[in-house]
């Protein structure tokens, strides 16, 4: 019997120390130093690195003074190891698993009026 309590209680505690899905985005951009908005959200100034939850569209605008800004449409797909049945196995796998996206913007100086 405290055989089975011990096999419980290691169960538990692996439970509470499996790992999960992260999924960012690593927005760049050149100049660097330039501020993104995604999703009508300000997120800050690039190099950045944006958590995200959903694989579907998200709207990035890029900006600096002096600058045209960028606009633009991203779809995140998702892996293949993310779908039914297999995202339930990978959630619960005794490591963290990593889903980094990279998006490079190139801004052009706008002329002096």
């Amino acid at each position: 019997m405290k055989r089975r309590g011990l096999w419980l209680g290691l169960f538990l505690a692996l439970i509470l120390l499996w790992g999960c899905i992260r999924s960012r985005v690593v927005v760049t951009s050149d100049p660097t130093g330039t501020d993104v908005t995604m999703n009508n959200v300000y997120r800050g100034r690039t190099p950045i690195t944006i958590p995200f939850a959903w694989y579907w569209y998200y709207d990035f605008k890029i900006e600096k003074e002096g600058y045209h800004p960028v606009t633009s449409r991203e779809r995140f797909h998702a892996p293949p190891w993310f779908y039914m049945p297999l995202d339930l196995v990978m959630e619960v796998m005794p490591f963290r698993i990593s889903d980094v996206r990279y998006r490079h913007y190139s801004l052009t100086q706008a002329e002096n009026e």
